[in-house]
């Protein structure tokens, strides 16, 4: 994916959990100390439960459910008709001297700078606007708050990371990839300045923002 979550029923919940539970193995021991408040900024040492897992799950099914389009009509049998040909077989298409191609990066290539695609837009968008509408209610937010508002709103611990404050200003990153998704929020929170944007992070890998 760019993620195009389309998570239907308790068996769609079930396979995206273990895109969630490998994710969250790969972040074990990646949350950083907050400078200002260093014990509401780290998140428990225990993980999820389960059923945060799922609900976790279910709020962004939710959330995405208005961001994804409808689904398209199923495309016609490929099955030749009466007197039709079938198609070649794609080993027939390839001359003798050629290989097939292959998806391994070249050497040189470039970094590419991830972007999200437009469901993931409009995805973001929707998160953005619940969270600073929650978060714009505190007067003198702390990183325990923020927390606790992000927690309420169904983000679980293993997904929020870099909780610090400067300046009287909380700072976090949200991590919302899910099954090759590439969705990411990062907030400030101040009071009615408060502000959170989506952005693209690499879908593989551990969760590093600002990388």
């Amino acid at each position: 994916m760019t993620l195009n979550r389309v998570l239907t029923g308790t068996g769609a919940v079930a396979l995206a959990m273990v895109a969630l539970a490998a994710c969250g193995n790969e972040q074990a021991g990646g949350w950083q100390r907050n400078t200002a408040n260093s014990v509401g900024a780290q998140a428990p040492a225990a993980g999820p439960s389960p059923d945060a897992q799922v609900a976790f799950m279910e709020m962004l099914e939710r959330m995405g459910a208005p961001c994804v389009p409808d689904t398209p009509a199923a495309a016609e049998s490929d099955d030749p008709g009466p007197g039709e040909h079938p198609p070649a077989r794609p080993s027939e298409l390839l001359l003798v001297d050629k290989k097939p191609p292959t998806d391994a990066p070249s050497p040189t290539a470039t970094y590419e700078q991830p972007k999200l695609n437009g469901v993931e837009v409009c995805e973001g968008r929707e998160h953005g606007k619940r969270i600073t509408e929650a978060l714009a209610g505190l007067n003198k937010p702390t990183t325990i708050q923020v927390r606790q508002e992000l927690n309420n709103l169904g983000y679980i611990d293993s997904r929020i990371h870099v909780l610090t404050t400067e300046r009287g200003v909380v700072r976090f990153y949200l991590d919302l990839r899910v099954m090759g998704g590439q969705l990411a929020l990062k907030g400030a929170a101040a009071g009615k300045k408060t502000a959170v944007g989506a952005f693209a992070h690499r879908a593989e890998g551990t969760f590093k923002p600002g990388r």
